[in-house]
């Protein structure tokens, strides 16, 4: 879950919280299937793989630099 905020003075004020994804983390037992970059500025996750294969054998990473730059480009992309 996420939701916006702001501070007031010396309040927090969180809006309602919402989905972050449609996807469900994996399973990773004890281990994190998340992690913050520590200027908060990128997060990584871990998916569960999609498709037919066990799950042991499934092994994809997709990791995304630059994400805002590549939303603005796409989103240029389309106004023209």
């Amino acid at each position: 879950m996420v939701a916006n905020y702001t501070v007031k003075g010396e309040s927090f004020v969180a809006d309602k919280p919402r989905a972050w994804s449609g996807k469900q983390l994996a399973n990773m037992g004890l281990g994190a299937n998340f992690d913050l970059a520590p200027d908060g500025k990128r997060v990584m996750v871990l998916v569960s793989a999609e498709g037919p294969e066990p799950r042991e054998t499934q092994s994809h990473v997709t990791l995304v630099v630059n994400f805002f730059d590549e939303v603005r480009r796409r989103v240029a992309a389309q106004g023209k």
